[in-house]
């Protein structure tokens, strides 16, 4: 095992160098503004690059790897939304956002709809964060457990968790945001390359497009698949269909363009960072279009038995796709990149929701419950330390929730997440949060009629197959379609009771939107930014991984594996360079 062994050496040296980062960063942090959300100082391109890894997980390489294995192109329509989502966020959205100039979401929710709809959100988008950490933790484990075979997955998930756990907690919101740059260079870069890879072994571009064709799982991996004899288009037996389709681009559109997302633009220094960074964003989800595909196809064309080979389930082995595919096609010894970028993709998941749930429970839950029990309010000069503390205890939260992931039988991660998490637990929060941006002339109780009509079909549901003598099963996208759909509906009915609503109420209303239209000066509304050493730190650790990645030329002795590690050395070192460079550029002019 003396690859496994090495690949957990370098895991283990690259955690040390993220944890490093993160105590660089952590000397920025001055105050719970700094903590939660870099003091709105984040470049465009640092704010960017966390958008985009805050969105790709190591779900995306399991979870997702399942979906893509069985349904094919299917799942493009959720990058398609993505990349729609950061279209409009460049457009105005991300401006909006930022301007709402808030640290958490829910004192954006407190400001439009009230404290009561303010303490609703916070509890449930701290729900929602935990589930999407514990997503992270349990696919990062999967994706880890081949390298340790003896260890159950449960004790993988403490020992990682315990370790990410005390990354996170380093240096709040900086070090999220920085290592989030890092990590994405190497995510794009490892990922790329096994891409490529895939297309040299199938004997090119066309004959991997010839391949799949002609495959006998063709018509399973086209992009919009028929349904199965016998089974209706919204039936639970339907497959990836056009329905499916539309319903899940709509859905994670919804998704990508509330203020659920919207958050990430809090961090930049204005709307015009704040757009800029969006469209960074978008352009490398538009890489991940394929970069994130074409793996789990190969498996399936060319791996088949293999995945299936790794699980007695065959949708619990189909998480194993992109796992299997870049073992084979990695050149001997370099398999630890792609660990290392899973690591990479999973942290970013992890640290964003453990920062965002840290601060929605300082700021919002927490003085809430103090004024409840009649407690003097939080000391300001104490928010850092209680966010720590906090980030600590949601670790072993999220830590409980990937271990019952880990228990979940006889159905696919990618379904799962799908109709339960995503359709029934968060899309009756997404409609709301994005319909209030253009929707403004309705009550403040608008957000509840909209929650319960969104929860509605699901309660309907559980009360239904409780009693009847056959349960009803909804395909996940019924399932969303029927949320939404109430969702809205539930919103919309709100519309004929704004004439009734007092004029002390209209005016906080108006107040709220105007401030969210108006630009930063960001001068005189932050101060001095600090865009050099941002520029000069991240380049040097980016230099100080590149050397490290030439590190793997010992022990492997390949030709193919040496120009691997070369061209991921050169990538990461070469970007490294150019921000060293420029950093020090803009601090000569400074100074």
């Amino acid at each position: 095992m003396m690859g496994s062994s090495l690949d957990l050496i370098i895991v283990g040296v690259y955690m040390c160098v993220l944890v490093l980062i993160g105590m660089v960063f952590g000397k920025l942090v001055k105050s719970g503004s700094d903590y939660f959300k870099a003091g709105a100082k984040g470049s465009w391109w640092m704010v960017g690059a966390s958008m985009f890894m805050s969105g790709i997980s190591a779900w995306t390489f399991v979870g997702n790897a399942s979906g893509i294995f069985r349904a094919g192109w299917s799942p493009l329509a959720i990058y398609i939304a993505n990349v729609t989502g950061f279209t409009l966020a460049a457009f105005f959205l991300g401006a909006w956002y930022r301007q709402m100039r808030v640290i958490t979401y829910a004192e954006t929710i407190k400001e439009r709809f009230g404290k009561s709809a303010e303490q609703l959100v916070a509890h449930l988008l701290v729900l929602n964060g935990f589930m999407w950490a514990g997503v992270g933790l349990y696919t990062l484990c999967v994706f880890v457990g081949p390298l340790i075979p003896n260890v159950p997955i449960e004790g993988l998930i403490l020992g990682i968790g315990f370790v990410v756990v005390l990354y996170c907690t380093v240096g709040g919101n900086w070090a999220v945001m920085a290592n989030d740059f890092v990590q994405g260079i190497i995510l794009v870069v490892v990922t790329s390359i096994v891409t490529v890879l895939c297309f040299m072994n199938a004997g090119g571009i066309g004959a991997f497009f010839d391949a799949v064709a002609n495959s006998s799982a063709a018509e399973e991996l086209r992009f919009v698949t028929p349904s199965p004899e016998g089974a209706s288009t919204w039936s639970g037996l339907a497959n990836y269909g056009l329905a499916w389709c539309i319903v899940i681009f709509i859905n994670q559109l919804f998704n990508q363009s509330s203020l659920f997302q919207g958050v990430r633009y809090f961090s930049a220094k204005d709307g015009r960072e704040a757009r800029k960074a969006s469209i960074f964003a978008g352009l490398m989800m538009v890489m991940g279009l394929l970069i994130f595909f074409v793996p789990p196809i190969y498996a399936r064309v060319f791996l088949e038995s293999e995945v299936m080979a790794m699980h007695e389930v065959p949708k619990k082995a189909a998480e194993f796709a992109y796992s299997i595919t870049s073992q084979t096609v990695l050149p001997k010894g370099t398999f630890s990149i792609m660990i290392v970028a899973i690591f990479a993709a999973a942290i970013s998941t992890l640290d964003t929701g453990l920062n965002r749930n840290a601060a929605l429970i300082i700021r919002d839950l927490l003085p809430a419950h103090r004024r409840f029990w009649k407690m003097k309010p939080i000391n300001p000069d104490r928010e850092v330390f209680l966010g720590k503390l906090t980030t600590v205890l949601a670790g072993f939260v999220v830590m409980g929730i990937a271990i019952f992931y880990a228990n979940v039988k006889d159905t696919s991660l990618f379904d799962f997440m799908l109709k339960t998490v995503i359709g029934q637990l968060m899309t009756p929060q997404f409609v709301p949060l994005i319909l209030f941006l253009f929707i403004r002339k309705v009550p403040r109780w608008a957000i509840f009629s909209s929650l319960g009509g969104g929860y509605l079909p699901t309660v309907a549901l559980l009360v239904w197959n409780a009693v009847a003598a056959e349960p009803v099963i909804l395909s996940s996208h019924l399932t969303m379609a029927l949320v939404m759909g109430c969702g809205a509906l539930g919103y919309l009915l709100a519309l004929p009771f704004w004439s009734k609503v007092s004029d002390k109420e209209k005016q906080a209303t108006h107040a709220f939107y105007e401030k969210m239209e108006r630009p930063i000066d960001f001068e005189k509304e932050v101060g001095k930014g600090n865009d050099s050493f941002q520029l000069i730190m991240i380049g040097r650790f980016a230099l100080v991984l590149g050397a490290l990645f030439l590190l793997m030329l010992i022990p492997v002795d390949t030709v193919a594996g040496r120009w691997v590690i070369v061209t991921i050395s050169g990538v990461v070192g070469g970007v490294g360079a150019l921000m060293w460079l420029s950093g020090h550029k803009i601090a000569k002019k400074e100074s």
